[in-house]
């Protein structure tokens, strides 16, 4: 058997195993979340999810280190973040405090491993676009938007879980197909890791419900970047830029579309709401397993198109101007939507009559 399994069979089992020690102790320091105010679930739960993840990623790891892998930056970071997560997650911090600490973070995985956008790609036809001196302050904004973009989704069962799995299942497979093994381990071990927590968080295994916490979304948001940066950005590159852009899509334009609708209201842009896809779907009267389902298959077929555009090797400019088109198509809808159904059922009454 070799190594690269062994760990991810590793971070699987141990990703299982904290889950299974951390659920009583999370009950008695009061590690859980109390329904209140926006949240209507029923009971304390467990914020354990992403804590789980990552100890059965860094159990992984150390028992099976990969010497074309250097794992050990990326594991150090993304702790410190799941640390942070777990912080707020028992304390409540301030929106500034995370930031400030996400901001920190974001710069150490810019200068001390120089992981940045450098290369948006040929997006208009006259030769690669080159950020030069802005790839510093453009990487450092969207590491933390994809930290919280994937926070905002984290609203009903699994969501956040399963987006996140969208998006390694085809960053894993672009490293495979171009044949880049060793880097295609760490979304899969995070893939391995992943699959415990959605068993118990959709109550596949039942009597023992979790929720991801903080922790959790900010984890998978810093490792989606991380991977997409890596991906595009390193010397044996797997995939166009722009094809990032698909493989994230439901996260980027519901961040964006709330973010805009708060700030034209005069709100914080990091108020929370009930405005996002997920309340949307759910107000429409679709349940919670059905609204998951729902947008984790609009996000399958967004990553899809993006795979199809890199595999035809469609120009990226046409690529992006279909990404341009879908987002100004979904912030219209979003903000009309009540608009629109209730034309919609107006009509279907006038039918009926």
């Amino acid at each position: 058997m070799t190594t690269q399994l062994l760990l991810m069979i590793t971070a699987f089992a141990g990703c299982l195993l904290a889950i299974l020690s951390f659920y009583p102790l999370s009950q008695r320091i009061g590690l859980v979340d109390i329904p209140r105010g926006r949240k209507q679930h029923q009971g304390a739960i467990p914020l354990i999810g992403g804590l789980s993840v990552f100890t059965g990623m860094l159990l992984g790891f150390a028992l099976f280190p990969v010497a074309d892998l250097d794992a050990g930056y990326y594991l150090t970071l993304a702790g410190a973040l799941v640390i942070l997560g777990a912080f707020d997650d028992y304390l409540d911090l301030s929106v500034k405090l995370r930031l400030a600490v996400q901001l920190l973070l974001s710069a150490a995985m810019v200068y001390v491993l120089d992981l940045h956008l450098a290369n948006l790609g040929n997006l208009f036809g006259y030769g690669d676009v080159r950020l030069g001196f802005l790839g510093i302050p453009v990487t450092l904004i969207a590491v933390i938007a994809a930290i919280n973009a994937f926070n905002m989704t984290d609203g009903i069962d699994g969501l956040a879980g399963m987006l996140s799995l969208v998006s390694f299942v085809a960053i894993a497979g672009f490293m495979l197909l171009w044949g880049q093994v060793e880097q295609a381990l760490l979304p899969m071990v995070l893939i391995c890791a992943m699959l415990p927590y959605l068993a118990f968080n959709l109550q596949l295994v039942p009597g023992k419900k979790i929720f991801m916490g903080d922790a959790g979304s900010m984890l998978i948001g810093f490792s989606v970047i991380w991977l997409l940066i890596v991906g595009t950005q390193s010397e044996s590159a797997s995939f166009r830029p722009v094809t990032a852009l698909w493989l994230i899509a439901i996260p980027l334009m519901d961040m964006v579309a709330i973010m805009v609708r708060r700030i034209r209201k005069g709100q914080s842009p990091f108020q929370a709401d009930r405005e996002h896809l997920h309340h949307i779907s759910l107000r429409l009267g679709l349940n919670s397993r059905e609204s998951l389902t729902l947008i984790t298959a609009l996000a399958c077929i967004f990553a899809c198109i993006g795979i199809i555009g890199e595999y035809l090797l469609i120009p990226e400019g046409i690529m992006l101007l279909l990404f341009l088109l879908l987002f100004a198509g979904y912030i219209q809808l979003l903000q009309n939507v009540w608009r629109i159904l209730s034309a919609l059922r107006r009509r279907l009454q006038g039918a009926k009559g």
